[in-house]
C-alpha cells in the first residue's frame, strides 16, 4: 500500500491532530521516514495548487486550510470551538490557560463568582481537562488545558500565549 495515500486519507478523516506513533507503528516506518512523507505530500499539494496542507511538528501532525482560502469558507466550515462561548467561560478558559494548574476555587476566587457551570462547559468541549489533585486536605481538582485548546489556538505551547501587557499602552492601563 502507498505510504503517501494512506497518510493523506487517515489526516482528511480525522477529527484533529493525529499523534505520529500511529502512523509509525500502522506503516512500520520511522520518525525521519514519516516526516520526509509529509513533506512529498505538501510538495504534491502546493504543486496540485490545492487549498490545504499538512501542519507537522516533530509528534503530531493535521490538515489544515492555507490562510487564504480560509476566510473564504465562513459558511461551509463548522464554528470555532471558542464561538458560542459565554463571557463567563471565556473569563474561566483565560484564568486556567494563564494560571494552570488551577483549582474550582481558585478560579472562582479569581472571577469573584462560582464557576462549576463554566468549568464543566470548558470540559464537555476538550478544551481543559483534570490534570492533578492539589496534596492538601479534600484533594482539590486542578485544572490545565487540552491539547485541542493549544490546536485552535495555533500554538505548540501555553508559553506562547501573549502576556498580558502586550495589550496595554501604559502601566497605568495595566
Amino acid at each position: 500500500m502507498n505510504n503517501k495515500k494512506v497518510i493523506s486519507a487517515v489526516l482528511l478523516v480525522s477529527d484533529g491532530p493525529i499523534e505520529h506513533s500511529y502512523f509509525e507503528e500502522l506503516l512500520k516506518i520511522e520518525n525521519t521516514v514519516l516526516i520526509s512523507i509529509f513533506e512529498q505530500i505538501n510538495t504534491d499539494l502546493t504543486n496540485a495548487d490545492i487549498g490545504f496542507y499538512i501542519k507537522f511538528d516533530k509528534s503530531k501532525s493535521d490538515i489544515v486550510t492555507k490562510s487564504e482560502i480560509s476566510e473564504l469558507l465562513t459558511d461551509v466550515k463548522p464554528p470555532p470551538i471558542l464561538r458560542g462561548l459565554s463571557t463567563p467561560a471565556l473569563e474561566t478558559l483565560a484564568i486556567v490557560a494563564y494560571e494552570q494548574p488551577v483549582t474550582k476555587m481558585k478560579i472562582s476566587e479569581i472571577r469573584g463568582v462560582e464557576s462549576e457551570s463554566s468549568i464543566k462547559t470548558l470540559e464537555s468541549r476538550g478544551l481543559i481537562e483534570k490534570s492533578g489533585e492539589l496534596d492538601v486536605p479534600g484533594n482539590p481538582i486542578l485544572y490545565g488545558t487540552t491539547d485541542l485548546f493549544l490546536n485552535k489556538l495555533d500554538i505548540s505551547s501555553v508559553n506562547n500565549l501573549p502576556t498580558i501587557g502586550e495589550y496595554f499602552t501604559s502601566s497605568e492601563e495595566e
